[in-house]
This record gives structure tokens, sequence and C-alpha cells, in this order.
């Protein structure tokens, strides 16, 4: 029987680690991209519920003066030029309904408020999330003024969807040991955040579609790229959402 020579052996044995690297690298890969949330899914959240949350946060902002703020849009990367790209730019893509609202810390001197979401359908991504309660940040929501006085701002072209509405959006997790913005981790740990429920809306002016209570269709969340407000330089881009709104309707409106 002939040896193998020393060289062979050496480049097989460098293969074969390279190969299980590999395999190992796309596992964990695949385990990062499927979040496992450690609660268990709800199953008994009541409209009495939902609506009791509604009451008493209308009670705590429906009186305050209201403060109107446009974001400077620069980040076309998350835009959804079709269904596709909305899967393949999130973790997931969900339907579900906000079940609550909270007020948070400012951050960077810009109010924000967390947002309960009951996950009631998985469109794309893992299902570990079905029928779980996830956590998202919105920017705006109650803070102080210049003379300490309590505000709610309103982002006119990403408003915070209503408690009880439903919504379809594209998520990715938002983790404070998965950021690598270290103010921002210590943030959400402060605000009660950061777990393996606590996840991203990217760019939200382009990725959230809302169907509040009595309407029969999701629209896009952005009164600035919806019917009568969109300007001629944005018409292109509304044109683009409202065909993708159009069929998120047809598949996901059920």
């Amino acid at each position: 029987m002939k040896k193998i020579p020393l060289i062979l052996t050496l480049l097989l044995t460098i293969i074969t680690i390279s190969a299980c690297t590999q395999k190992t690298s796309s596992e964990n890969a695949a385990s990062k991209s499927e979040s496992v949330i450690e609660s268990k899914p709800q199953t008994n959240i009541s409209e009495r519920e939902i609506n009791n949350n509604k009451i008493n946060w209308d009670k705590g902002t429906s009186s305050l003066k209201v403060v109107k703020d446009k974001s400077t849009i620069t980040d076309l990367a998350s835009f959804p030029t079709s269904l596709d790209k909305l899967k393949k730019d999130n973790d997931y893509v969900i339907q579900g309904t906000i079940i609550d609202l909270d007020e948070m810390t400012d951050y960077n001197e810009n109010a924000m408020t967390k947002a309960t979401i009951l996950v009631d359908n998985v469109i794309s991504g893992g299902n570990g999330i079905q029928d779980h309660t996830i956590k998202v940040v919105f920017t705006g929501g109650v803070t102080e003024n210049s003379k300490s006085q309590q505000v709610y701002v309103n982002r006119v072209d990403a408003p915070i969807p209503e408690i009880g509405s439903k919504i379809i959006t594209g998520i990715r997790t938002n983790r404070s040991q998965d950021t690598t913005d270290k103010k921002y981790a210590k943030y959400l740990k402060t605000n009660k955040l950061g777990g393996s429920d606590t996840f991203k809306i990217s760019v939200p002016e382009y990725n959230i579609w809302v169907k509040n209570d009595g309407e029969k269709k999701y629209s896009l969340n952005n009164p600035e790229l919806n019917g009568k407000k969109t300007s001629d330089s944005n018409k292109e881009i509304a044109d683009k959402l409202q065909k993708l709104t159009d069929i998120l309707n047809d598949k996901y409106n059920k």
C-alpha cells in the first residue's frame, strides 16, 4: 500500500478544517438571524386590555401641545421597491397589533416612545417570534420643551401608530449586546430594552403600513407620501410605495 505524501496529508487537513469552519460560521449566522424570544407566546391579550392601554395613553397625551417635526431622510438603503426587497432588507416582515405605548427618556435631545407589538403573523423570517410580544422604539412622543413644559412631538412623516392599530413592517434585531453603538446600547438598557424581544424598524418613513380601527386597508404610515400631501418631488417615490402597498393589501389584508 502506497503512503500518502506528507504535503497531500496537510492539504487534506486544511481543506477539512476550512469546511468545518465555514459550516460553523453559516450555522452561527443562521442562529443569529433567527430570534428566539425568551418569554412565552401571548395568547390571552384581550381587546379590553388593549383598549384600556389606549385610554391611559390618550389621557396622558391628548392635552399636550403638539410640536410637529420632520426628519431629513438620507438613508435610501431600506427603501422597499418591492416585496422581495422588503423581505431581503429585514430579518423579519410581520403583521402585528400595537398593544401599548410607553414614554422613554430622550435620546440625543429627541423624544422617544416604546411600542409593544403583538406579532400576529410572520410574513417572512423564522416563526420564533410568532404570537410573541416584541418592543420597538419610535422617534417622537412626550418630552419637555425649553420652558420645562411637557409637549408631544409628532413626526409628520413617521407618526407613532395608535394603540390597537394593525401594522405591517420589516424589523431587525436591536439587542443591546448586538449593537456597536455603546451609547445607544446603554440607552436601551436604561429604558429596560435590549433583550431578545427588542427590534428595530429601519427608516420607518418607508417601512410601516398601518390599518386603524374602522379602516379597510393598510396605508403607508407617512402622510407626506400619501394622497394630496405628496409633493411633485416625491411623486416617483410615492408611486413605487403605493404599488407595494397595493401588493401588501392584496396578499395580507384578510
